[in-house]
C-alpha cells in the first residue's frame, strides 16, 4: 500500500473513532434553584458535558426561586432543598440526588482550633440572645470533655476533567451510611475572644434556611428554656426567628449562600449557616455540632450519610429526619436536596437530558469531587432516587 492510501485509511479510521464516541444527541437544559447544590453542579457540569455531550445552565437563585420558575415553566429542571409547602404542581417528581451538611462557619482569626457548639447555643446565637463570642454559653461548650467520631475511609481513583486523581472517601455500609471506626475523647479549653458576634442570614426564600431553622426548632424541642427557638421552620429566616431581628444591630442579611459566606469572610466575629463547601471556598473554619447522642461532629459527608440514614424515606422521594433520635456518629444538620422534574407533559428530549443529569449527579459527582463535601447517596435512598428519576418524562 502506498503512502497516500495508508494516510487515507488512517484518516477514515480516525474519523470513525471520533464518530463512535460523540453522543447521538447533544442538547442543553436550563435550571434554577438551590444555591446549596451550586458547588457540586459547578464542579461537575463540565464532566457531564464531556461524558454525555449535554450542557447544563444553572445560576442558582435559591430554592424558592427554583420552585417558582419550575411551576411557571421557565426552566427545564430545578433544585430545591425543601418540598413545596403550598402550590405544589400536579405531576411533580422529587428526586433526592444531593446530600450534604449545613455548616456553622465563622471568622475568628485568633482562635486556632475548631470550636464546639450545642444546638441550644447555636439557637441563642442566631436568635440574638448571645451577642459576644465570650458569652458563658459558648464558653461552656468549649471548656469540657468532647467525644468525636472517626470514620472508616478508603482511597479511590476518579477522573476529573480528563485527569485521573486519587481521593479519600468514607466507607459506606449496605444502607448507605458511613462506618464509625472509633471515637476520640479529649478535654478542651478554648479561649474565645471578647468579640461582638455579627450574624449573617439569608434574605431570600431558601431551602437551606428552612432546613437550618427546622434543626434549630427540632433539636431544641425538649429544652425547658421556652425562649429557645419556639417558632416553626421557614424558608425566609426573619419569619422563623423568635425575635424581630430587623431591630438588632448585629444582624446582616444577604441573598444566597455565596453572599452570606463572603460576608463572614469580610468581617471578623461573623457567623452564618451554609453548605459546607462555601466554608472551604472562603477558607473559613466550621464548628463541631453536638448531636442528640451527645457527640460533637464535624460537618462532613460521613456524618451526613449517617444522619440521613436514620431518617424516613417518604413515598414521594422526600426524606424526613428526627433531631431527637440518638444516632451515633451523625452530623445533625445533614440535609437532602432534591432535583425537581415532571412525570408527563414536557419536552421529551429535554426531560431525557434531565434524567441523565440527575443520574450523573447521583452516581458520579460526589466521588469525583469529595472535597465539595457532598455525600455519596447509596443504599435505599439511592434506590428511591433512581425510581424517582425514572418517572421524569
Amino acid at each position: 500500500m502506498n503512502s497516500r492510501k495508508r494516510l487515507a485509511v488512517i484518516a477514515i479510521a480516525t474519523s470513525a473513532l471520533f464518530v463512535s464516541v460523540t453522543p447521538a444527541f447533544a442538547g442543553s437544559i436550563n435550571g434554577s434553584g438551590a444555591t446549596f447544590a451550586l458547588p457540586l453542579i459547578d464542579a461537575c457540569k463540565a464532566d457531564f458535558a464531556k461524558d454525555k455531550g449535554h450542557t447544563v445552565n444553572y445560576p442558582g437563585g435559591g430554592s424558592g426561586k427554583g420552585r417558582t420558575d419550575f411551576t411557571a415553566g421557565l426552566v427545564d429542571f430545578a433544585g430545591s432543598d425543601a418540598p413545596y409547602s403550598s402550590g405544589e404542581p400536579a405531576g411533580i417528581v422529587y428526586a433526592p440526588v444531593y446530600a450534604a451538611p449545613i455548616a456553622v462557619m465563622y471568622n475568628l482569626p485568633t482562635v486556632k482550633e475548631p470550636i464546639y457548639l450545642s444546638p441550644a447555643t447555636i439557637a441563642k446565637i442566631f436568635s440574638g440572645y448571645i451577642t459576644n463570642w465570650d458569652a458563658p454559653e459558648i464558653a461552656a461548650d468549649n471548656e469540657r470533655t468532647v467525644k468525636t467520631p472517626v470514620y472508616e475511609t478508603r482511597k479511590i481513583t476518579t477522573t476529573n476533567k480528563g485527569k485521573k486523581v486519587t481521593k479519600t472517601v468514607p466507607v459506606l455500609d449496605k444502607n448507605g451510611k458511613a462506618k464509625v471506626k472509633s471515637y476520640n475523647t479529649k478535654t478542651i479549653n478554648i479561649d474565645l475572644p471578647k468579640q461582638q458576634i455579627t450574624v449573617w442570614y439569608r434574605t431570600d426564600s431558601s431551602g437551606t434556611t428552612e432546613n437550618f431553622t427546622r434543626f434549630l426548632k427540632g433539636a431544641n424541642a425538649s429544652n425547658p428554656d421556652t425562649r429557645i427557638w419556639p417558632k416553626a421552620q421557614a424558608s425566609v429566616f426573619s419569619n422563623a426567628t423568635p425575635n424581630n431581628i430587623s431591630t438588632f444591630f448585629n444582624f446582616q442579611g444577604a441573598s444566597g449562600s455565596a453572599a452570606v459566606s463572603a460576608g463572614v469572610k469580610g468581617k471578623v466575629g461573623s457567623v452564618t449557616y451554609s453548605e459546607v463547601s462555601f466554608a472551604f471556598d472562603n477558607k473559613l473554619p466550621v464548628a463541631y455540632v453536638q448531636n442528640a447522642n451527645g457527640e460533637f461532629v464535624a460537618p462532613d459527608a460521613a456524618g451526613t450519610s449517617i444522619f440521613l440514614g436514620g431518617g424516613t424515606i417518604n413515598a414521594n422521594g422526600t426524606v424526613s429526619v428526627d433531631f431527637a433520635k440518638k444516632i451515633p456518629g451523625a452530623y445533625p444538620i445533614g440535609t437532602t436536596s432534591y432535583g425537581l422534574g415532571y412525570s408527563s407533559g414536557k419536552d421529551a428530549a429535554k426531560q431525557a437530558i434531565v434524567r441523565d443529569w440527575y443520574t450523573y449527579l447521583l452516581e458520579q459527582c460526589p466521588t469525583k469531587y469529595p472535597e465539595k463535601g457532598f455525600a455519596q447517596i447509596t443504599g435505599p435512598l439511592a434506590t428511591k432516587a433512581k425510581e424517582q428519576i425514572a418517572k421524569i418524562k
